[in-house]
């Protein structure tokens, strides 16, 4: 397991804040696919929420357009999912259970981890390749930090959700040494984060814009591969001429 310390200082307080990258298990949605090699300018990425928490709308709104804008900054569009469980219908359902990596993200919010220590902010599972598609978040340390040193909860949220979906999109080792990906985050970092402050360094977003434009190519490629088996038969029908008798 590996545990990363975000520290933070205010009001006399030292506050330990924990994200954790743990190994597991895990398993197309835009236009043309790049050329080999080649980073997009805008790649786009799908994140199902799952609030088990009950965090109140309007923070999660807020926190969701946080991250938006984390990723905005490096190219990368977010479409949010705010799941319900039951489903409003099962077209709902459908959208919100589709997990493919690294194209559509799960995040869950819940009250607090039942296995890590009681700091801990966010957890997120990566196979030995890297790859990983799920992600929890835990809001009630969340809410003492607000309450003890009064972050921001929406930006905190965002920023935390952010971190994790960034863990996601880059891979293993994917800790840096300042921006959003750091291992320790200060008060004054926090607390700029609403102008920007925590933000992905230049060569994390051109991994994250590789990552999904790999994908998207796999796709589009599998995606051809499936309607040319189809059109094969008929055109090879049609190339045939019909006998007319002897």
């Amino acid at each position: 397991m590996l545990v990363t310390r975000v520290k933070t200082f205010g009001k006399g307080l030292r506050f330990l804040l924990f994200f954790a990258l743990l190994p597991a298990t895990s398993t197309n949605l835009w236009g043309k696919a790049p050329a080999r090699g080649e980073v997009p300018e805008i790649a786009r990425v799908t994140i199902s929420v799952y609030n088990h928490a009950e965090v109140p709308a309007d923070v999660l709104e807020r926190a969701e357009k946080e991250a938006s804008q984390v990723f905005g900054r490096t190219g990368i569009e977010v479409t949010w999912l705010n799941c319900r469980i039951p489903a409003v219908s099962e077209e709902a359902s459908r959208a919100c259970r589709e997990a493919v990596f690294p194209e559509h993200l799960h995040l869950r919010i819940v009250r607090r981890s039942l296995g890590l220590t009681g700091e801990t902010m966010g957890i997120s599972f990566q196979a030995d390749d890297g790859s990983g598609c799920y992600a929890d978040l835990f809001y009630e340390p969340m809410e003492q930090l607000h309450q003890s040193d009064g972050i921001d909860l929406a930006s905190l949220l965002g920023h935390v959700a952010a971190h994790e979906i960034g863990h996601l999109l880059l891979g293993a080792k994917s800790h840096s040494a300042a921006g959003i990906m750091h291992a320790h985050w200060t008060a004054e970092e926090l607390g700029s984060a609403k102008v920007g402050g925590l933000a992905f360094l230049e060569k994390e977003s051109r991994r994250m814009k590789a990552r999904l434009a790999t994908a998207v190519q796999a796709s589009a490629v599998q995606t051809s591969a499936v309607q040319a088996s189809k059109e094969w038969p008929a055109a090879t029908a049609a190339a045939v001429p019909a006998r007319t008798g002897d």
